[in-house]
């Protein structure tokens, strides 16, 4: 048989989004649950066998039991033989969080929690799979959890065997102190895993959009978190043929983006282009961070925020930092802001064919 996977991790179900307005907060976080609802129809439209979560299906153990119910129910709709959900080092499972106790208490036929260092296997699923997690057990960790899989004899080769971890991956993983279950990736390529399915970190990998014989992959979040997250979220889905070649293809499922943009007002009609670029594409789902410097006339800045305004209808949330765009100095502006004949007047009309120079003058007079 050939085994086809939905590969998920770090969807961060109970993320608040205390940064921002109220509105939005609430906006962002249904966002996470209906980003799992999408994943679940298309896993069952392409007929997969698997759905896994590598771990960080929830924000926090501190879930409450409404939120758990419903999770359940979604991951429920699976159509497949099984999914697997592993904690990650955001839900982990010490053995003492109510989260997973409450999780396991629906006790649903197609779900297989994988919070134990042991092998699983799914035959009585339909399939001819052993799977090895690797969870997490707290929040840090200097030591990954492979060494229980590396110490075991894989005897079986006519059988899939799936290594699934949560942790740091060396190459893509910002863990420069070691403190998140770091892994390197030829240390999981020397476990004889027929394939790796990875969760910690938000960005996919491998970076292609198919690959072909790949081994190791990290999920990467579904849905975008933040603004310094510059990708649409992703997940994999992975085939496996009888020869145990995998085949994968990222799929872009995330319902919203963020951008932090920065553009530099030279003229006025460069807030055009501005307007263009936040309206371009499919700009409703767009929560955007606007870093504008430079120089307009007075008239263009006394209106601006008639343009922030269009903008914010038009997108889910808009910030503007703009404290470096300022008024460009000219006649009219010295002459409607300073007396004739006064020190600041005649000082700045000397300076008048220098735009520079007038520029920095013009700041230190208003400054005192």
């Amino acid at each position: 048989m050939s085994l086809k996977i939905f590969h998920t991790g770090d969807i961060h179900l109970g993320m608040k989004f205390t940064s921002y307005p109220e509105g939005i907060r609430d906006i962002l976080s249904e966002a996470r649950y209906l980003t799992l609802e999408t994943m679940i129809n298309k896993a069952n439209e392409i007929n997969c066998n698997l759905f896994v979560v590598a771990g960080d299906l929830f924000n926090t153990t501190q879930i409450g039991k409404r939120d758990i119910d419903r999770t359940v129910n979604i991951l429920d709709k699976f159509l497949g033989n099984c999914v697997l959900v592993m904690p990650g080092n955001h839900d982990y499972d010490n053995g003492m969080v109510e989260l997973w106790k409450q999780f396991n208490s629906h006790h649903r036929e197609n779900i297989l929690y994988l919070g134990e260092m042991k092998a699983f296997d799914l035959e009585d699923y339909g399939l001819d799979v052993i799977v090895y997690p690797a969870p997490c057990h707290a929040k840090h960790s200097q030591e990954n959890n492979l060494q229980w899989i590396k110490d075991r004899n894989i005897l079986e080769i006519d059988r899939y065997h799936i290594g699934i971890a949560h942790g740091a991956l060396e190459g893509i993983s910002p863990d420069l102190a070691g403190e998140y279950f770091y892994m390197g990736k030829e240390e999981l390529e020397d476990i004889p895993m027929d394939v790796w399915l990875l969760g910690h970190t938000h960005v996919s990998f491998p970076t292609e959009e198919k690959v072909t014989g790949w081994k190791v992959f990290n999920a990467g979040t579904p849905e975008p978190d933040g603004l310094n997250f510059r990708h649409p979220g992703a997940a994999w889905i992975i085939s496996i043929d009888k020869e145990k070649t995998t085949r994968a293809e990222r799929l872009k499922i995330g319902k919203y983006r963020f951008f932090d943009k920065y553009f530099d007002i030279e003229e006025d009609n460069d807030l055009d282009n501005v307007k263009e670029w936040v309206l371009s594409g499919d700009y409703t789902k767009k929560i955007i961070r606007l870093n504008l410097s430079g120089r307009v006339t007075n008239d263009t800045y006394t209106n601006i925020r008639s343009l922030y305004n269009d903008l914010e209808s038009a997108i889910v949330h808009l910030i503007v930092e703009d404290a470096k765009l300022r008024v460009r100095i000219n006649e009219e502006t010295i002459n409607r802001e300073f007396t004739p004949g006064s020190f600041p007047y005649e000082f700045l009309n000397k300076l008048i064919h220098d735009d520079e120079s007038l520029q920095i003058a013009y700041d230190l007079i208003r400054e005192e």
